[in-house]
């Protein structure tokens, strides 16, 4: 059941998408919507190295950074509240600063659902982390979590990315069992590098699906997930991709941790993913 949805009100080119996303599930589900927004001083303050005899511009720049990322801030929660009042849809807005992962963890505890873009948290047309804060707080525990793309489409249609492991089978079973959309036709696909029989384990995968109400269909690919999966989308048709993700590691690092910054960075369709 989903009843508090949390929205990432992130200045990105993704914001406008992930309100729209928000609103319409929020009106499904007749829930509570909170809008946030994280300021990190220290980050938007840091302009890099300065050079001698640069203390003054480079004071004039940390100062311009403020004022753009305030200025994105306060344009994402007019839009969110507007969205929202048009859509007769509950609402509040946190305005909180200090680091963002600790934040975003810290309000993600009383919600059902984490709402962001795909590209990126909390930049406000200033910073810029390609997904590796978006990696971070999912590996510290946020879940589950949908990444939205910069263009609203409706979501009708999932793939799902699974290869036997628990990571992939929490994410589908996350996806099936919140019910946060109707059941809808989804498609399970397995790559090379999966955890024992494919057939067997689509097999399986299927009737999990099948029996929580899902219409599906099943995939194997011979290849390795990335950087396959956005073919993989193409091919069955898919307005959703249902995707585990491991926290990265500098040595080691995971299969599925990759492929999940490779979707966050190239998908132009929504990513459930839950750790």
């Amino acid at each position: 059941m989903i009843k508090r949805i949390l929205v990432a009100l992130s200045g990105t080119p993704c914001t406008t998408s992930a309100i729209e996303h928000a609103v319409e599930l929020a009106k499904e589900h007749d829930a509570e919507l909170t809008g946030v927004t994280i300021i990190d001083p220290n980050k938007l303050l840091d302009v890099g190295p300065i050079p001698i005899g640069g203390a003054k511009i480079a004071h004039e720049l940390a100062d311009h950074r403020m004022r753009l990322a305030l200025e994105h801030i306060e344009q994402a929660i007019a839009d969110f509240d507007s969205a929202c009042s048009a859509g007769n849809v509950r609402h509040q807005v946190l305005r909180e600063e200090g680091d963002s992962a600790t934040r975003l963890l810290a309000d993600w505890r009383y919600h059902d659902l984490t709402i962001i873009g795909l590209r990126g948290l909390f930049e406000y047309g200033v910073l810029n982390n390609h997904g590796d804060l978006v990696l971070d707080v999912i590996g510290n525990g946020l879940r589950p979590l949908l990444a939205v793309a910069e263009h609203h489409r409706p979501i009708q249609r999932a793939m799902i990315a699974y290869d036997g492991s628990p990571i992939a089978a929490r994410a589908m079973k996350a996806f099936c069992m919140l019910n946060i959309w109707k059941p809808m036709p989804a498609t399970i696909t397995c790559f090379a590098g999966h955890e024992g029989d494919a057939d067997q384990l689509l097999a399986d995968a299927g009737a999990y699906v099948q029996a929580h109400g899902f219409e599906h269909a099943t995939m194997f690919r011979n290849e390795k997930p990335n950087p396959n999966i956005i073919h993989a989308m193409d091919e069955c048709g898919a307005d959703l991709l249902v995707l585990g993700a491991a926290k990265r590691t500098k040595i080691g690092r995971k299969l599925l941790g990759d492929t999940a910054r490779f979707a966050l960075e190239n998908s132009t369709r929504p990513i459930f993913l839950h750790h």
